[in-house]
């Protein structure tokens, strides 16, 4: 009986360090798409696309929304369903929405907050030429 509950722990013992080990395999390789993931989103900024006014002209609906501020292009499309200021957003798409950036004229007429600018940065996807 003695050997009967030695091979049952011995078996359970085999089972989890089998289910650890194959977990630690799971995280190491999330861990290493996170990484490739994050590296080709940096070269991808820092590639630094060029876009032609009449290429941006051609992203200005609600499902294709590319905004041109200060001279760089973002693409903001999936970022209209949650702007604070609602479908204000779409009045720049297809454009040059520097003006309606700084201004905010179906808003508060203020420029857009610091946190807006920093939020800014994640839609940038390259230059105007």
């Amino acid at each position: 009986m003695k050997k009967l509950y030695l091979f049952v722990i011995l078996i359970i013992i085999v089972i989890v360090g089998t289910y650890i080990l194959m977990n630690q395999g799971k995280d190491k390789n999330t861990s290493s798409e996170n990484n490739t993931t994050q590296n080709e989103s940096t070269q991808s900024a820092t590639d630094n696309k060029k876009f032609t006014l009449e290429e941006i002209a051609t992203h200005n609906s609600e499902d294709d929304c590319y905004l041109i501020i200060e001279d760089k292009v973002y693409n903001v499309t999936s970022f209209i369903s949650s702007h604070p200021g609602g479908q204000a957003i779409l009045q720049g798409c297809g454009t040059d929405a520097t003006t309606l950036f700084e201004t905010k004229p179906m808003g508060s007429n203020t420029p857009h907050s610091q946190s807006a600018r920093n939020l800014l940065q994640s839609y940038y996807i390259g230059d105007l030429i």
